[in-house]
């Protein structure tokens, strides 16, 4: 994880030129340098598979951008502040509702994130990705274990989703609206 040194540089250091999924991407790379999944493999790898998934189901840019984000407060030292200074509130928000706090229990956690469109979609789309065990070269119990935990709550986030969609319009579908009012309580 980086220091707040680091990511103060970093921060000072970013182009200005950037669109939000590119500057997204320079942050989840940044976040991740070095670090790698529980298959040995670089985390980017999981990121990126993650960011481009959600790009090709949803097309929608503060998806992606979320989705590259996903992680970085979590496991990379970053702060939902620092996202605040960049980011427009519907993917800083999403980042926060995804950001699982380390006294928080799994259930709620799941909850929080089935109960929003924006962290439901690309929760999904990471806990299929976690569930691939062919990522993992020896398998054992506790990744069984652990994959068999990610279903029920894949099974979960995709309930509230469904129900979600089903009570919206195709105007609230399309457009940044739908994101902020399902994110009322996010700070």
């Amino acid at each position: 994880m980086r220091s707040r040194d680091e990511i103060k540089s970093f921060l000072r250091g970013l182009p200005t030129d950037k669109d939000k999924v590119q500057l997204a991407k320079m942050f989840a790379e940044f976040a991740h340098e070095g670090q790698t999944d529980r298959g040995g493999s670089k985390y980017m790898g999981h990121v990126n598979h993650v960011a481009s998934e959600c790009e090709s189901r949803y097309g929608d840019p503060n998806l992606t951008a979320a989705a590259y984000l996903h992680d970085v407060v979590e496991d990379g030292g970053f702060t939902v502040s620092d996202l605040m200074m960049f980011f427009p509130p519907v993917v800083w928000k999403t980042v926060s509702l995804l950001t699982r706090k380390k006294s928080e229990d799994r259930d709620v956690y799941i909850g929080r994130v089935a109960a929003n469109l924006l962290a439901a979609k690309v929760k999904i789309v990471d806990l299929e990705h976690n569930m691939e065990l062919s990522r993992i070269s020896s398998p054992r119990q506790t990744d069984y274990e652990r994959q068999g935990r990610y279903a029920t709550e894949r099974m979960k986030i995709l309930d509230s989703l469904i129900d979600m969609e089903r009570h919206m319009t195709d105007h609230e579908m399309e457009s940044d609206v739908y994101a902020e009012f399902y994110m009322r309580d996010v700070k």
